[in-house]
């Protein structure tokens, strides 16, 4: 009898080992990273960028090593020589810089790719290029009243850090952001328009819900949803109409 249960216990333990390491192998099975002073890094394998869930980020928001903040960068700087060079093949480089960087963006996020990527791309340059700069802070910490990514960013600081650098300057404000971009409909409303309600503004990406914002603190820059739950005054507003 005894020897039937531990055959038993070990078929047991064999299926059980046999399905973790099928979900370790397909991603599904990565654990936290422990990273000192009861600091949490979760793999990208397992983040799900919904409106609370964690990112690359210690509880401190400060930020770790994120792939697409990388891709962000290289599309910038490849945004930037074909806007120099004006070489076709400048121009070529950027949008597959460009495109790497919708690819991570619609998974990360579970939106259609080639919706996304056509939605970049029929917006402006200078759009373009806001949503590039916001993106290149990703797990930059919260920090109240600051638009300088090296201390930290609010919500208006990282709508105002990221616009700056497309030439338009908006006041640190969210409902002056607003007030000062004109404001367009949900349906008319393109991607690195000026999404907000009371109290908060974010950057739209141009598909569904999905925003680039500084959450608050221990949140930081991230990508995720509008809280449409949190206020039904949701406006979208242009920085750039005429762009």
């Amino acid at each position: 009898m005894k020897r039937w249960l531990g055959s038993r216990r070990a078929r047991r333990f064999g299926i059980v080992g046999a399905v973790l390491a099928c979900a370790c192998a397909f991603g599904f099975g990565a654990s936290p990273v422990y990273a000192g002073r009861g600091a949490v890094i979760v793999p990208p394998s397992v983040v799900h960028t919904s409106w609370r869930s964690p990112e690359m980020m210690t509880k401190d928001a400060q930020p770790r090593h994120d792939v697409l903040r990388d891709r962000a960068v290289e599309a910038l700087d490849a945004y930037e020589n074909a806007i120099a060079s004006k070489d076709p093949r400048a121009a070529d480089r950027y949008q597959r810089a460009l495109a790497s960087v919708v690819s991570i963006v619609a998974a990360r996020t579970f939106v259609s790719r080639s919706e996304m990527f056509e939605a970049w791309q029929s917006t402006s340059s200078r759009h373009q290029k806001a949503i590039l700069v916001g993106l290149t802070t990703l797990g930059v910490g919260y920090l109240f009243g600051s638009d300088n990514p090296k201390k930290g960013l609010d919500c208006s600081g990282l709508v105002a850090y990221a616009w700056a650098k497309s030439g338009v300057s908006l006041p640190m404000k969210s409902d002056r952001q607003i007030d000062q971009s004109r404001e367009v409909s949900r349906a008319d409303a393109r991607a690195g328009v000026i999404v907000g309600y009371p109290g908060h503004t974010m950057i739209y990406l141009g598909v569904g819900d999905i925003v680039l914002h500084s959450a608050r603190p221990n949140l930081g820059v991230r990508v995720g949803p509008i809280n449409w739950r949190e206020s039904p005054n949701v406006r979208f507003a242009d920085p750039a109409p005429e762009s």
